[in-house]
Parts: structure tokens; sequence; C-alpha cells
């Protein structure tokens, strides 16, 4: 029996008089805090502990208090990875840094071909994220250079790319907080402890580094999404393979050093490491200020992207109707982007004025191709989504035509007539049969 369940049969028969008032309500705390947490890892008490303190009523209560006090402050969670630190803890000391920095070495192997990115990686809590990144080309070995800027504002994150031997730049908002999502999956370490928490991970115990005694974590759950490395989370999220290391200074409990191995179905290998941290580095605005060198263009002009939310979903499907007057088979597939430019005549736009040009593109293309992109964030989330545009019709209007899996359990629905409605398991399996 898991440590986990241990605990479970051991509050559920703790015999407390469930007729006093006080009792009763602790009781009920232990198990509601238990339930929120016993899918949380850490190291569980010693059994010689509990056969001490099950000795009498009074005894029984405190240790009700205990796992009370336990579960709230997180002094210990319920599933062991054999460590003597918390992931959970981690994160919390990476949240109390305001600036750091640190390399990030990647390469990607594609039919045998294989790229390697060297990164320099400045991030301030208020300031945002800078990434100097030189690509070797595998062929060739020429080295380019490109700048990556992630730029927090009131209620839209910028990133601005300049790429060097092109002598251009590129300009993208992302409304609400959609440009932090990606910002974290990029380069913020905090997203690899999210990521590995949620997933079955396990300690391999106590090393050093560069003279530095740290504890390493690994996971090979197939669930992990790859974030420390914008070339892993291209290929989520299907992997074949994910084996992702991260270790730990066992005295700030910060990271010292990062990797991540992950193969695609298709075949394609990343491999990043992360090292040379420099926690609680001093930064200036002026370090996230663009340097966009005299005489760069900037060819597409601004790019603004709405929040990928089921708003944008539902009106980039009904706009996808109106051209087409059916759903799109698979927004998921490489060529999407190119066959809605085709659709609603894209290269017509050429000679279109530069405002009458943009306007269509805010209109119609963005969120046609925001629907596609939350399809795949809720992918990417393991959402457990399902689309079936294939077969369901606009006028198929009690037909599922999206759904995926909410956190309370439940199932959100978009019907055929792009209704939206929440729903049980047992409802979705009876709406989704033949």
């Amino acid at each position: 029996m898991r440590p986990a369940e241990n605990i479970e049969k051991l509050i559920k028969n703790i015999n407390i008089d469930t007729n006093a008032k006080i009792d009763k309500a602790v009781l009920d705390d232990v198990l509601k805090a238990f339930e929120k947490t016993k899918n949380k890892k850490s190291v569980p008490m010693e059994p010689n502990i509990w056969r001490t303190i099950m000795k009498s009523r009074i005894t029984k209560l405190a240790a009700a208090a205990v796992i009370i006090i336990a579960c709230l402050t997180g002094l210990f969670l319920w599933k062991n990875t054999g460590s003597g630190i918390a992931l959970a803890d981690v994160l919390t000391r990476i949240e109390q840094v305001t600036g750091y920095m640190y390399q990030l070495n990647s390469t990607t192997t594609r039919q045998g071909n294989s790229t390697t990115s060297i990164s320099t990686v400045l991030v301030s809590k208020d300031q945002g994220v800078k990434a100097i990144t030189k690509v070797i080309d595998p062929t060739t070995s020429k080295i380019t250079r490109h700048d990556k800027y992630w730029l927090p504002g009131q209620s839209y994150v910028t990133m601005i790319r300049i790429d060097h031997d092109k002598k251009t730049y590129l300009s993208m908002k992302f409304e609400d907080t959609t440009g932090e999502s990606h910002k974290e999956e990029y380069y913020d370490p905090r997203a690899m402890i999210k990521h590995f928490l949620s997933c079955d991970h396990t300690s391999l115990g106590q090393s050093v580094i560069g003279g530095i005694t740290v504890e390493g974590f690994q996971t090979t759950d197939l669930a992990y999404n790859g974030s420390f490395s914008d070339q892993a989370h291209q290929f989520m999220p299907q992997p074949e393979k994910v084996n992702a290391k991260i270790w730990v200074d066992v005295n700030t409990f910060l990271p010292v050093r990062a990797e991540e191995e992950i193969v695609t179905k298709k075949g394609t290998r990343m491999h990043g490491v992360s090292y040379d941290f420099r926690w609680n580095v001093v930064v200036n605005a002026d370090d996230f200020e663009p340097n966009i060198p005299d005489g760069y263009t900037n060819p597409t002009g601004d790019i603004s992207f709405p929040a990928f939310t089921e708003e944008t979903a539902v009106k980039g499907l009904r706009l996808f109707v109106d051209f087409a007057k059916h759903y799109p088979a698979d927004p998921s597939g490489k060529n999407f982007i190119e066959q809605v430019r085709e659709l609603i005549g894209y290269s017509s736009w050429e000679d279109l004025p530069d405002d009458e040009k943009n306007r269509r593109n805010n209109d119609i293309l963005k969120p046609i191709v925001g629907f596609a992109v939350f399809y795949k964030v809720l992918i990417a989330e393991n959402k457990n989504p399902a689309y079936y545009g294939k077969t369901v019709r606009p006028d198929d209007a009690d037909k599922v035509l999206l759904r995926w899996k909410l956190d309370d359990g439940q199932y959100r629905v978009i019907f055929g007539d792009l209704s939206i409605k929440n729903v049980t398991g047992e409802e979705l399996a009876e709406l989704e049969k033949p």
C-alpha cells in the first residue's frame, strides 16, 4: 500500500467521537485537506511516530491537528520521492528571487542534422526576460545571432526578436497573460519545477556539482511538457521519450543545473543543458531595453495576438464557417495556417492599404489562428481535448464539436451550433455516443 493510502486509511480509522462537534470538525478538515494534497510529493512520517501518537483520544486529536497543520503549511506532502527537499519549496524560493541569469545550451537533431544553440538568459521578476542566442548551422558551421525580449505590460506581454544576420526585427504583442505563459515555457525555471510537480518524479540523491552539494530530481513521465528550452516546447505534447533532470543546492534550495532530453515520435531529438545559474543578480531597466541597430527593418509590422481563450476559439470557428461553410478538419495540422490563408483569399490582400490589411488580419485571420492555438494549448496542458470538426456540421446543435476537461472533473463542451456548456463525464459519454 502506498504512503498516501496508509495515511488516508489511518485518518478514517481514528476512533474519534463524531457526535462531538470539535472532533467531527477536526476529522472533516483532515479529510478535506488530505484530498487537496494527497497527490503532492514529499516524505511521509515514520511508522513508529504513528504508533506513538495513536495511544489515546487526546493524542488522536493531536495527530489530526498535526496533519491539518502540515497540509496547510506544506511541512510535508503525501507522495514519497525519497527526497530531503520538497520541490514545492524550491518553487517558492525561486519566486522570492528578483533577478537571475544562466546559460542554456541546446541541440536539436532532425533527420541526422543537428543544430546547436547557445543562449545567455537574464530574468527579472518585474522587467521581463532577455535572451541572447547564437545558433550554429549544422551544414556550414555559420554562427548567427538573435536577441529575444519578453516585456510585461499592464494587460499584455510584448515579444521582440532581433535577427542580426538578416538585419530585421519582429514585434509581437500578446493580450492578457498569454505572452506571460509563453515566457515561462521558454525561459523560466519555475515552469520546469511546475511540470515536475505535476508528473511522477524521483530523487537522484545528493552529489556535488562545481563544489556545491546538490540534490537531483528526475522525471521520465511522458506528460512532462518540456519547459527549459523553446525547442523542447515546439515538439510537445507527444514525445516518445522524456528524461528531465534538475539539481538543487541543498542550502539555498535554488537550481544549479538542469538537463532535458526529449525524443518525439517522429524521431526529432532535443537535448538541453542549463547551468551557471547566478541568483539575485542586480538588474536595471536599461538591461531590457531592446537594442535595435539603425537600419534594421520590421518587414511584418507590429503584430498583436488576442488572448487564446474559448471566446477567441468560438469567434475563430464562426469566421471559418463564414468562409468555408464547414468547420476545419484538423486545426493542429502542419499546413493549417496556409490552408486558412488560401481560404480567405489572403494573397489578394497584398495590394490593400496597410490600415485595411491590418484590419483584416486582426478581424479575420488572427481569431481563426487563435482557435488553432487554443486547441494546441489544451493538448499541451493535458486537458484531454477532443475535436470532431471532420464530422460535425454547423447545424449539428446537439453534437460535440470540441471538448476538454476542467479542473473539477467536469468537461467544457462547444457544440456544433457553437453554444457552450459544462457537463459531467457521464453526460459527455452519452453525447459522444455514435
